[in-house]
C-alpha cells in the first residue's frame, strides 16, 4: 500500500512517488518511482513495519557507495512515518533471474559477458574489503537487455560486511552459499567467488572451457577457489577479451 492522502498516492518524504511493484525480496519490495525533485525515474527499496534491525540493515546498505560501472551504487535514502526506503539507479532490463526465466539457459559468450563483468564488480567490492554474502540471479540487474548489449549491475547490499569484522550469523540464500559458509564459516570474499561460478555454471548452456573456471570457483575448499581479480584474468585468457 502505498502512502496516500484520501484517494491519491502521496510521495515519501515530500520527494519520492512509488510507482509499479517491480520485485520482492527478504529485506523489502523494490517499486520504480520518480523523484519529484528532478524528474528522474528510480527504483526505490521499500521497507516497512517496525522492525529496528531491519530498519539499521537498510541504513547499512545505503552506506555502501562504491563506485563502479558495475555496482548499483544507492543513492540515498529517506524515511517517514513507518515507511524507510533506499533509492537506487533503475536497472530497465530486469535481472539475470528474468532473463533466465524468459530464455532459459544462455550461450557461452552470453554467460562469459555476464560472468566478467560480475568478476569485475566482485574485485572492486572485495578492494573495499566488502564481501557482497548474497550473490545471486535476482541481485544481479541488467541496465540493458537484449538485443542491446547486456550490462550488469550487482546490487542489494543489505547483508554485506566486512572482510575484517564479519558479523555473526549466516545470511543470503543458502542455494547460492558456499559450503563453510552454510555451516557457519564467517564471511570470506572466496564465498562471493563461490556463487559467481555457481551462478555462471547454472545458466550456461552446453559445453564450454568456462565450465572449467567454474569448476575452480566453485570448490568445496575455500583456500583452493582463485581470487576474484584471478578467475577474472583466466577469464579473459579463456574469451580472448581485454
Amino acid at each position: 500500500m502505498l502512502l496516500r492522502t484520501r484517494s491519491r498516492p502521496r510521495p515519501v518524504a515530500g520527494r519520492y512517488l512509488l510507482l509499479e511493484e517491480l520485485g520482492r525480496g527478504a529485506s523489502g519490495v523494490v517499486h520504480r518511482a520518480r523523484d519529484l525533485r528532478d524528474g528522474t525515474e528510480v527504483a526505490a527499496k521499500v521497507l516497512r513495519g517496525g522492525d529496528v534491525d531491519a530498519v539499521v540493515r537498510f541504513v547499512h546498505e545505503s552506506a555502501h557507495r562504491i563506485s563502479h560501472p558495475h555496482v548499483a551504487t544507492p543513492l540515498g535514502w529517506a524515511a517517514e512515518d513507518d515507511v524507510v526506503l533506499i533509492v537506487m539507479p533503475l536497472a530497465r532490463g530486469g535481472s539475470v533471474r528474468d532473463l533466465l526465466a524468459t530464455r532459459g539457459s544462455l550461450p557461452p559468450p552470453v554467460v562469459g559477458r555476464l560472468l566478467r563483468q560480475l568478476l569485475d564488480a566482485l574485485v572492486a567490492v572485495h578492494g573495499h574489503d566488502l564481501v557482497h554474502g548474497d550473490v545471486k540471479p535476482a541481485n544481479l540487474l541488467l541496465e540493458r537487455a537484449p538485443p542491446e548489449p547486456l550490462h550488469l549491475l550487482l546490487g542489494d547490499f543489505g547483508v554485506a560486511t566486512s572482510s575484517h569484522h564479519p558479523c555473526p550469523g549466516v545470511s543470503g540464500t543458502p542455494a547460492f552459499l558456499a559450503p563453510e559458509r552454510l555451516a557457519g564459516a564467517p564471511a570470506h570474499p572466496s564465498q562471493d567467488v563461490y556463487a559467481a561460478g555457481l551462478v555462471a555454471r547454472r545458466a550456461i548452456t552446453g559445453s564450454s572451457p568456462l565450465l572449467t573456471l567454474c569448476d575452480s570457483m566453485t570448490r568445496s575448499e575455500p583456500e583452493r577457489r582463485p581470487t576474484a581479480a584471478a578467475a577474472l584474468r583466466r577469464l579473459l585468457e579463456l574469451t580472448g577479451s581485454t
